[in-house]
């Protein structure tokens, strides 16, 4: 998907949450920041409110003319959810996420080729976003029992309460589709060059803790640094958990995840 595909139209972004964002930040990229009417949200929204310079209204308030296209700017937790939603209002919308980095960074110069999974964790050390998701499987099986709650209070540092239950909900129920049927090869992690991941931690968390060897990874054409691309929050540094109110026990429990399951990948 390009820009071309917004050529004329009129966009709403249904979603405010870093997914929304991202996609604003794109279409500004590239040009088509000016056809952006309004940032929608299921809920009220202040008269006048703003996000990122461009008005924040309530869906059910935004009329919908012959040239709009609404964008579900959502991850695949709230798709269903919202899609019920705008399907009452029109026919004219897109699920905005599978094309997200596509429309970042062009089109990926790998497409589902296996890298080593040790090769992706050089890049994880200082990345505690690992360490949160494989504390939720340990959980899952009985090995602890703050799993959950680090995940829930990471997570809700850049997540509203209910994306937040949603996601855990999912990655369980990931969890338990690869115990059944193991790893599915249609869903590849997405990579920039350096071997950061850009989208797929849940996925990579469970290879990691199931011992995989490789991974199928889309590779997209950028060196742009985690944090630009996701912000400060959804990286998460040891600082940021400190700032968020994790423990220096809490942060030893994830530190001692960390590298216990980097010390398997670099035998």
């Amino acid at each position: 998907m390009s820009s071309e595909e917004f050529r004329g139209k009129e966009i709403i972004i249904y979603g405010a949450g870093h997914v929304g964002r991202k996609f604003c930040r794109a279409l500004k990229a590239q040009g088509s920041g000016s056809q952006i009417k309004c940032f929608a949200v299921t809920g009220e929204a202040e008269e006048g409110a703003l996000l990122d310079g461009i008005p924040l209204m309530c869906i059910y308030d935004i009329p919908i003319r012959e040239n709009t296209l609404v964008c579900l700017a959502v991850h695949e937790t709230l798709r269903d959810e919202m899609e019920n939603i705008v399907k009452k209002l029109t026919k004219q919308y897109i699920w905005i996420y599978p094309h997200l980095y596509e429309l970042m960074f062009g089109k990926p110069e790998a497409v589902e080729t296996e890298i080593d999974i040790s090769e992706i964790l050089k890049t994880c050390r200082d990345d505690f976003r690992l360490a949160v998701r494989l504390a939720v499987m340990e959980q899952h099986d009985g090995k602890n029992t703050f799993g959950y709650d680090f995940y829930k209070r990471a997570q809700g540092t850049y997540c509203m309460e209910h994306t937040v239950t949603e996601r855990l909900g999912q990655f369980i129920r990931l969890m338990e589709d690869w115990r059944r049927q193991g790893y599915r090869r249609e869903y590849p992690l997405v990579l920039n060059r350096n071997y950061e991941v850009i989208d797929g931690n849940h996925r990579l968390a469970a290879a990691v803790y199931y011992r995989l060897e490789k991974i199928l990874c889309n590779i997209y054409p950028t060196e742009i640094p985690l944090t630009e691309i996701h912000g400060k929050e959804p990286v998460m540094s040891m600082e940021m958990l400190q700032r968020h109110g994790f423990s220096g026990e809490e942060i030893e429990k994830l530190v001692e995840i960390q590298e216990r399951y980097l010390r398997f990948y670099e035998k």
